[in-house]
């Protein structure tokens, strides 16, 4: 085998010769003494070599041979070459993300040449289109202004609350004027890179002079335009810098226009708003009784609704609410329609749709007698106290069903517009949240209080402490008028600090001891709108006041009148005059898994 290994090139010869070298050594010494010892020997002068053993291994050693170290040469060297090839490909794939996924190239601005919204889908905001017209005319024929030496604005700025539809308007905009629309996103422009951002910045203007005249929209402008300070990273300064180096680059006459849309308009740089730049502010506001009507008959004019549906009532309902919200509620209702296979939308599912978007969907989570008393009770003490403050909103509906994150809800509706409030309005709205918690201390003590009134507290306390700190209603010449936002709050002295808190909690304090005093002195109509809420577990507005003057049992036979009706109503639906109806398909069957019909109400 030795000899194998040899043959083979897979032992050296030399370690060979060591090895038995040493072990012929070994027996030469062992030879020797035996030949000097005085015990005889049979075979003196013999060398006996004895085979390896546990206690005498052979050592044997693999012989690095030529052959051998030029194949291992030759596998670290291909391993080698693998590496390096890796890490190029790797290092050009990310180069590659730098200029296309994580760059402009793949997030490459497409115009839309041919933009189909006009102002005729803009509804409710007709002072905002009308000041836009010049923007329009400008776009239309440039020279018409010039020829006089005006300047226009190089950029339009819009603000308001999500959903008023500032995306619509620009969009509106460039269909009105026929030239393209280049959209962009505040967030789009920034990655893992520095220069990034700027690079998109270059490339997007740049796209925008090769089809002028257009329009170039950029929402959320909040990402990158903030206000700059010392903590702001570099990339984020690149950013802005850039797009105000290339707002600045426009000529008067190249027929490109910058609009850009936010929520926050208070956060904005003041270098991107100044003459010059985004120096057109113009506020998208919510939609007043008139543009609410206007805006729910375009979208139900999309829709197939029953003709006993009252569009004005719904406008009157929703005040505060924007487009987006009214575009809601008709597609939850459409949506609700579609599944029961109407053919059409009832005002039923209206309703339900409002209620749903106002406070959130029903659950009907199982709660016990004892919790169903506490919510009836604290829901009673809102709905009280609102009913007998002129300064509140009257109430819509009252329930201790739990509704999104409460265990029950009463809400209220305003009659008309507010555009500010008074005094004793916000008073009011502070005495209607303390009603909840005043109730379930006054009929079950302050030892069963629930944490039910988390909520509650926590809006009385915002709402007392804008009163205080932003709207000079704190009264007394300790806090004095102030305004002042969380950052100015967090400088003031510490003494300034204890005198706004302590006005603060008088506030707080006081609309707890009107609450409380009005339901003591109306204990029995607390009692019989709990006792009315526990039975009929929501309560409508009309409903309410039956409770209230003990006349529950007369709820009973007011919604099976009311569920006839509905009943005739549903079997009986008739699309609005001029409505195209097509045929109603038959229902699929479904998996039994799946449960089409939704829960039926009570």
């Amino acid at each position: 085998y030795i000899r194998a290994l040899v043959l083979a090139n897979r032992l050296d010869y030399v370690d060979l010769d060591i090895v038995f070298g040493r072990h012929w050594r070994e027996a030469q010494r062992h030879a020797a003494a035996a030949a000097e010892s005085p015990v005889p020997n049979a075979n003196p002068g013999v060398v006996e070599l004895k085979l390896p053993s546990k206690t005498e291994p052979l050592q044997v050693q693999i012989a690095d041979t030529n052959r051998r170290a030029i194949w291992r040469l030759l596998r670290s060297s291909v391993t080698m070459l693998i590496m390096v090839a890796g890490v190029t490909v790797f290092a050009e794939g990310l180069a590659g993300n730098v200029q296309k996924g994580f760059g402009m190239g793949s997030k490459k601005i497409t115009p839309v040449e041919e933009v189909n919204t006009t102002f005729e889908d803009v509804k409710g905001c007709d002072e905002v289109k009308e000041e836009l017209q010049e923007i329009i005319l400008y776009l239309r024929d440039p020279d018409r202004f010039t020829r006089l030496g005006a300047k226009l604005p190089k950029g339009v700025m819009m603000s308001g609350s999500p959903g008023t539809g500032k995306t619509l308007l620009a969009r509106a905009i460039a269909g009105e004027a026929g030239v393209p629309f280049l959209q962009a996103s505040g967030s789009e422009f920034e990655e893992m890179f520095v220069g990034v951002g700027a690079r998109r910045i270059r490339d997007l203007f740049q796209e925008a002079r090769k089809h002028a005249p257009c329009i170039v929209f950029i929402d959320e402008i909040d990402a990158v335009g903030s206000k700059r300070s010392n903590r702001d990273n570099t990339a984020v300064r690149m950013t802005l810098n850039q797009l105000l180096v290339e707002m600045d680059g426009f000529e008067n006459n190249n027929g490109v226009v910058v609009i850009c849309a936010t929520n926050f308009p208070e956060s904005l740089d003041k270098a991107l708003t100044r003459p010059g730049r985004l120096d057109r502010q113009i506020v998208v506001p919510i939609p007043d009784l008139k543009g609410r009507m206007e805006i729910l008959e375009m979208y139900a004019s999309k829709l197939i609704l029953d003709e006993h549906v009252d569009l004005r009532t719904l406008a009157r309902r929703t005040a505060g609410m924007t487009g987006a919200d009214l575009a809601n509620i008709l597609n939850i209702a459409a949506v609700r329609s579609s599944a029961d296979n109407l053919p059409c939308i009832p005002t039923k599912y209206l309703e339900e749709a409002f209620d749903r978007v106002v406070v959130g969907l029903e659950r009907r989570n199982p709660m016990s007698e004892q919790e169903k008393t506490l919510t009836a009770y604290h829901e009673g003490g809102h709905t009280l106290v609102s009913i007998g403050n002129s300064g509140a909103d009257p109430v819509h509906k009252a329930t201790i069903m739990p509704r999104g994150n409460a265990l029950g809800v009463t809400w209220s509706i305003p009659e008309r517009e507010k555009y500010s409030e008074r005094l004793f309005e916000l008073q009011a709205r502070l005495d209607v949240l303390m009603g909840g918690k005043a109730a379930e201390e006054l009929i079950f003590g302050p030892e069963n209080v629930t944490a039910g009134c988390t909520s509650d507290l926590r809006q009385a306390t915002g709402l007392a402490r804008r009163m205080v700190m932003n709207f000079g209603m704190a009264g007394g010449k300790e806090a004095g008028l102030l305004s002042l936002d969380v950052d100015e709050y967090a400088v003031l002295s510490d003494e300034a600090k204890q005198i706004i808190d302590h006005k603060t909690q008088s506030l707080l304090n006081d609309a707890y001891h009107r609450a409380s005093e009005y339901l003591r002195t109306h204990r029995d109509e607390l009692h019989h709108l709990a006792k009315a809420l526990i039975e009929y577990e929501t309560l409508s507005a009309e409903e309410i006041q039956l409770a209230i003057k003990g006349q529950a049992q007369d709820i009973g036979g007011r919604r099976k009148q009311e569920a006839e009706t509905t009943k005739k109503e549903m079997e009986n639906l008739t699309p609005k005059e001029g409505a195209k109806v097509p045929a109603r398909p038959e229902p699929k069957k479904v998996p039994k898994t799946f449960d089409a019909q939704p829960a039926a109400e009570e």
